[in-house]
């Protein structure tokens, strides 16, 4: 008598699924770190192959996500399970979560817990990987997070960096990990508004206590990029594909692993010197202008700072500003540079209050003779730039700050 299941039906009792594994990289552990687990359906039976994403979406639609998503977590750690114990720390497993199950309320079925439990395995073995924008009972997926948090699960939120994403749900959920999009990482080498969305999850990472991992990398350019940017995780084709466990060499990875931290630390020597280059010039120019500021007549201040500018036409800026934070001088720029079309920016003129500006409290409050910003977009221009703070001392004790502006390649 002919099976009255469906193709998805027959292929869940059947366990008709393999499970393959992609490595996670450190680099600076030099190691694998970790292995998601990824299910690959097997054949239907017309012997035709499933599209993965057809599994999920058929297993959806005939409401049996729920059981195919226990399944590919019941094989993937009974796979996992098999990897030899020895004295050295074993990679992470990353279980994919469907958080969309929870709006059947299972939320407390313990089956992950069990599951882990029953093949003596302990928790924090185990990261649980949730794409966040999913579930629609937030309350429920705030509980399921917190449980398994507690039993020592580590958790990571998947697909950060897509369209779907809720970030106020990050803080909310506080995850050990935040996995950033192939959609982000996707040619971030050549985007700078990809490079500052990344750089901006990385700042949001770190301030919650997250490590980031860059999701799909697939280029050299991709994992340098990324690395320069904060990430501390790497997952994608550059390393490795998904393969089955047996296949998973840390020998056979190693190469392209120490080549990639090998030149993350070489850009970063090179990043420490090119910033010393610069800042040795930015004092350099703070200085010249200092020396003749020191014995200028006030009323001459605005020659002073016209010819610098002409002098050195990288200074995108140059203004003074007295103990008050009041601009005392016009804002002097290059001949040729040019001026912005956009009525948010524009030069601050003469009387501007300064007063709020870390270059400017941090050295009348907090005492620094001399202040360099991190890069930021220029209020007087539209560019990225960083500013040199300095403060003129007068022989009858008058103070001024000096303000110079420097253009920041992004």
């Amino acid at each position: 008598m002919p099976s009255l299941m469906t193709p998805i039906q027959q292929l869940i009792q059947d366990e008709n699924l393999n499970i393959h594994f992609q490595p996670i990289i450190s680099l600076k552990q030099n190691a694998i770190v970790g292995l998601e687990a990824l299910a690959r359906p097997g054949m239907k039976p017309d012997l035709k192959p499933w599209n993965v994403l057809e599994m999920f979406q058929h297993a959806e639609n005939e409401g049996c996500l729920l059981l195919l998503d226990r399944l590919c977590r019941r094989k993937a750690l009974g796979i996992f399970n098999t990897l030899p114990r020895t004295d050295a720390p074993r990679p992470l497993l990353f279980l994919n979560f469907a958080a969309s199950i929870l709006d059947q309320g299972v939320g407390g079925s313990r089956t992950i817990e069990q599951a882990v439990k029953a093949l003596k395995l302990s928790p924090r073995d185990v990261v649980i990987e949730i794409n966040e924008s999913k579930v629609v009972d937030l309350a429920a997926l705030r509980r399921f997070v917190d449980s398994h948090r507690e039993q020592g699960f580590l958790i990571a939120i998947d697909d950060l960096g897509t369209g779907d994403s809720n970030l106020p749900r990050v803080s909310a959920l506080r995850p050990h990990i935040l996995k950033l999009d192939r959609s982000l990482v996707q040619g971030i080498e050549t985007d700078f508004f990809k490079q500052a969305t990344f750089k901006s999850l990385v700042n949001l990472g770190h301030r919650i206590g997250c490590m980031i991992l860059a999701e799909g990398v697939e280029t050299e350019a991709e994992v340098d990029v990324c690395a320069s940017l904060g990430a501390e995780l790497f997952q994608g084709f550059h390393f490795a594909r998904p393969l089955p466990l047996e296949n998973v060499s840390a020998a056979v990875l190693a190469p392209a692993i120490h080549a990639a931290a090998q030149r993350q630390r070489d850009a970063a020597v090179r990043f420490i010197q090119l910033r010393r280059v610069q800042a040795n010039r930015m004092r350099r120019l703070s200085a010249a202008a200092e020396a003749t500021l020191v014995c200028a007549d006030p009323t001459g201040f605005d020659v002073v700072l016209e010819r610098l500018v002409k002098k050195e036409p990288e200074i995108e800026c140059a203004y003074l500003l007295d103990r008050d934070g009041l601009q005392i001088t016009g804002t002097h720029r290059p001949p040729q540079a040019p001026l912005s079309d956009s009525r948010l920016f524009h030069p601050a003129p003469k009387g501007t209050n300064h007063s709020n500006k870390v270059y400017f409290y941090s050295l009348m409050d907090a005492g620094l003779e001399r202040y360099i910003t991190e890069g930021y977009l220029s209020i007087a221009t539209g560019s990225l730039c960083r500013t040199i703070a300095s403060v003129i001392h007068r022989q009858d004790s008058t103070k001024y700050v000096l303000c110079l502006d420097l253009r920041e390649d992004p």
